[in-house]
């Protein structure tokens, strides 16, 4: 069943297509907050939860004082050095424990484990045909929680819970890039397949893949041993 659309993700919906229609370039300007959330009959609240999600997502700048501007990360535009540095630090804390928790949800899941992961994709499927990224992210964060739970040590998901909306901002990341918008579905189809198939190594190896790869389409790069 569709899910009814809240009013941060009409307006995140709403706020792209008018980029897209108005042909708004990098640099160019948004209408001022005010404007917007009456020209989206919202309130200002939702406008700034929805403002967060598309600067997570690198598609605008949100400058005090001064307005809301559009970015686009792909155009080799260097991203500000502190946050760079702070994705590229999530992204090496992601890659040293999720390919693991993987592993260990190949051999621990359940088939309430399985229904969930599988829902969590189908979801993530019809919010890619809704065009709703915000509703995309949400069912990512899900799939990966749900890894977590299925591995059957709550030590994770207690390390990771104090960095879990850096971690759900760094899974935002590749949304950005309208050239591979299908490719997180995909590799969490075939993390699936081996959890499914109690195969930790290869769905340990999967995860890997998934981490490194978001990392590339978010064009953050790091160190690692």
């Amino acid at each position: 069943m569709k899910q009814t659309e809240s009013a941060p993700e009409r307006a995140t919906r709403e706020i792209r297509k008018l980029i897209k229609t108005r042909a708004l370039q990098t640099g160019d300007s948004l209408p001022s907050q005010r404007i917007l959330a009456q020209e989206l009959h919202i309130s200002r609240a939702s406008l700034r939860e929805a403002l967060a999600t598309l600067e997570a997502l690198g598609l605008i700048r949100v400058q005090a004082g001064k307005g809301v501007f559009v970015t686009d990360p792909q155009d080799g535009t260097p991203r500000d050095a502190r946050s760079t540095r702070h994705a590229a630090q999530v992204y090496q804390f992601r890659l040293a424990i999720e390919p693991y928790v993987a592993g260990l949800a190949a051999q621990a899941r359940t088939n309430i484990h399985l229904s969930a992961l599988q829902n969590s994709i189908e979801e993530m499927r019809q919010a890619f045909l809704d065009d709703n990224l915000f509703q995309a992210a949400k069912a990512d964060t899900e799939f990966h929680n749900i890894l977590l739970h299925a591995a059957d040590n709550p030590l994770f998901a207690k390390a990771m819970h104090p960095t879990a909306q850096s971690i759900h901002e760094n899974q935002m990341l590749p949304f950005a890039n309208a050239a591979a918008i299908q490719a997180p579905l995909q590799e969490h189809e075939q993390v699936l397949r081996f959890v499914r198939e109690r195969n930790p190594s290869r769905a340990r190896d999967a995860m890997h893949f998934h981490v490194l790869s978001a990392a590339t389409r978010a064009n953050i790069a790091f160190l690692r041993p």
